[in-house]
């Protein structure tokens, strides 16, 4: 009897113990599924780049590392997240593993040394002010929320300068449990020890990476228990509040966490073709200099800065700007609206565009849409003086006037801009300390947009001088543009060049199509999936059918309304932009914008 009651309890914990690791493995997929990725030929559209300069806008470093900073080595050892005691459980930065999260499978090549996904990239020298340590880190470029890619019948378009579908707070979370498990599992521990320091390493230097995870792990977790509450909007794929966010790290964790705002207004990322060429950038207007526009953006994606004002290195960072300052002229071109250009409508994959309904659309357009978005990019027109102006001191330069739309004439959700409108900053004695204007007393209160561009510009002018540019140069990189910033309570309405690949639609991306973008308010879908990359080609759209992993996108919640930009009625009222379509007319602008 009481070997058979020893047996069933040997019997019990060996079911347990070989469950337990299925159990946990469960767990850790639901916080991180993703939706099936199919396997797609890509192709690429003619946007005027050669593809060494593709290569190049995929891998570029601008300076930055991840928000909890990861070596570059130990980032490719990991391992993902998943229990698997004997025997590696996969490498993270497998292509198949990361596409789930939305980033577009890359080979290896002299920009990509490790085959990683587009918008990695390998940043050394990257210098941490927390612990005044050097080392080469991994970061995000440019390229990672601004390439997007378009599926269809087994082809991906990939759109240069596009939306990007990728999903960073899965990213993330992918990424923590991997380190997690990492710093917890002996058999996986061992494996990542062999890949960063090599099979020849000795005792002690394993022991020393073990206290360093130790450290990494306990810190994120310390940060994410601090800052959980700020996030009460999950952004999904696609989307992010970058803003907030910017703000959140550059001001809140790098001066004061009292800085801290709720990071509630996700916006769809934003392609980005033709907008050096703008008077205004963001989707507010917010940003006139690009310099400012994308050091900021540096910074907000985790390089680091030293703003303790007391520090012989203050405003010492890691901010690249020779490589900011090549990747705009990459972006601009040598003439008004080269550089990158718009894609054009794929015939050969989407099908054919109905030349005869197109023409009734571009009536349309100039009737409805013109007023706002300025005349078709292609047209005499478009080049007439009112929609042109200077900047600065150079006259020589003329720069597009975006229309701006304030809140109530467009109607569409407020968050993003009212958010950056009242935000204010708490920059302690930094800005008393090294802003040229002694004559006012603020106890260290400013506006975010006092804050932002007085960091940035000191930041830059910082490496500016490490560089020894001459003044010559600095106007060069700053793009010929004085460092202004603005808070106004409305978004700007860009050119529609190429706006058939940028789903989904308004800044939050609230729309899901440009067919439902023509119809009133009320008719628009309340809830759609995000996270395919699958195309709707006659509603010019993603598919938004449920998926697993997706993400579900409620449109009554704060930040993500899909009010706005209608057409109805007779064409007046507060959000409205145009009279009530018929279906005939709504199809004939969706058949024109294919062409734009």
């Amino acid at each position: 009897m009481l070997k058979k009651w020893l047996l069933g309890m040997a019997l019990a914990i060996v079911l347990v113990v070989l469950s337990t690791p299925s159990l946990i493995n469960y767990f850790l997929w639901k916080q991180i599924q993703v939706p099936p990725e199919d396997p797609v030929e890509v192709v690429w559209t003619d946007q005027n780049w050669t593809p060494e300069q593709w290569q190049w806008w995929y891998h570029i470093s601008q300076g930055s590392g991840l928000e909890s900073v990861i070596p570059y080595q130990w980032f490719i050892s990991l391992e993902q997240p998943k229990i698997s005691f004997f025997r590696p459980a996969g490498i993270l930065t497998d292509s198949k593993f990361l596409a789930g999260f939305g980033f577009l499978p890359n080979k290896r090549n002299s920009y990509n040394p490790d085959g990683l996904p587009v918008g990695f990239a390998k940043t050394e020298n990257f210098f941490n002010p927390e612990t005044n340590q050097t080392n080469t880190v991994v970061g995000f470029t440019c390229a990672a929320c601004h390439t997007g890619q378009i599926n269809y019948q087994g082809k991906g378009i990939r759109i240069e300068g596009g939306a990007s579908m990728i999903d960073l707070n899965k990213f993330k979370k992918a990424v923590g449990l991997s380190l997690l498990l990492t710093r917890y599992e002996p058999f996986r521990f061992n494996r990542f020890a062999n890949r960063v320091l090599g099979e020849e390493h000795t005792a002690a230097e394993k022991d020393q990476l073990k206290e360093q995870i130790k450290s990494l792990v306990a810190e994120a977790v310390k940060v994410k228990n601090k800052t959980d509450d700020f996030y009460p909007i999950e952004e999904g794929f696609g989307r992010l509040d970058a803003l907030d966010r910017i703000g959140n790290f550059v001001f809140g964790n790098q001066i004061n966490f009292e800085n801290y705002r709720a990071v509630n207004a996700p916006v769809n990322y934003p392609h980005i073709w033709s907008a050096p060429w703008f008077d205004w950038v963001q989707y507010n207007g917010s940003i006139m200099q690009p310099m400012t526009r994308n050091a900021g953006e540096a910074m907000g994606v985790f390089s680091r800065v030293d703003l303790n004002a007391d520090s012989p290195d203050v405003f010492k960072s890691n901010v690249n700007v020779k490589n900011l300052s090549e990747l705009e002229l990459l972006l601009t071109g040598d003439s008004i609206f080269s550089g990158l250009t718009a894609p054009k409508w794929s015939e050969d994959i989407l099908g054919t565009i109905d030349l005869e309904k197109a023409a009734r659309g571009r009536k349309l357009y100039q009737n409805y849409c013109q007023q706002c978005h300025l005349p078709p990019i292609n047209s005499e027109e478009f080049k007439s003086e009112p929609y042109w102006t200077t900047l600065g001191q150079n006259q020589n330069r003329k720069y597009l006037k975006v229309t701006m739309k304030n809140l109530y004439e467009i109607g569409t959700d407020p968050t993003t801009a009212e958010n950056w409108s009242q935000r204010t900053v708490n920059l302690e004695s930094l800005a008393q300390k090294y802003h040229e204007d002694k004559g006012f007393e603020f106890n260290g209160i400013v506006t975010g947009g006092f804050a932002l561009p007085f960091v940035v510009e000191k930041t830059v002018a910082r490496k500016y001088d490490e560089l020894a540019l001459s003044p010559e140069e600095r106007e060069a990189f700053n793009g010929y543009r004085p460092n202004e910033v603005r808070a106004p309570l409305g978004y700007k309405a860009r050119p529609l060049n190429g706006i058939w690949a940028t789903a989904p639609f308004l800044h939050n991306g609230s729309v899901p199509n440009l067919y439902e973008m023509l119809l009133p308010a009320a008719e628009r879908t309340e809830k759609f999936y995000l996270g395919t990359k699958e195309f709707d080609p006659k509603l010019v759209g993603f598919k938004t059918e449920k998926v697993p992993g997706g993400f579900l996108l409620d449109t009554k919640k704060v930040g993500n309304a899909n009010t706005g930009h209608e057409f109805k009625g007779d064409g007046t009222g507060p959000g409205v932009v145009g009279p009530e379509l018929t279906e005939e007319e709504r199809w004939a602008l969706v058949e024109y914008l294919k062409t734009s």
